[in-house]
């Protein structure tokens, strides 16, 4: 598995990304939910029992967003991105 702080940068990339071509309030209550699950991914203790599931919990909430991003014409390229990162993530976590 990479680093959680790996996933992490590679989720703050495409965030910046969405940041970039928001267009709108509804983009906009996207990325900070996108924030939000950015920081519980921040929080995982790779020590704890608890870690794996805490883990999918968090691709489990970026995939969700990934789905509403895909909606908005402006995001569709950047959550196709979203998509291939968050399997690459099921795969090697």
């Amino acid at each position: 598995m990479l680093p959680i702080a790996e996933f992490e940068a590679r989720f703050r990339d495409i965030l910046a990304a969405l940041d970039d071509i928001a267009d709108g309030e509804d983009m906009e209550e996207l990325n900070a939910e996108f924030e939000d699950a950015l920081f519980m991914l921040s929080q995982i203790d790779l020590g704890a029992d608890t870690a794996p599931e805490e883990f999918t919990d968090a691709l489990d909430e970026f995939d969700a967003l990934r789905a509403d991003y895909a909606r908005l014409p402006a995001a569709k390229d950047v959550a196709e991105r979203m998509g291939m990162l968050i399997e690459f993530a099921r795969k090697n976590g």
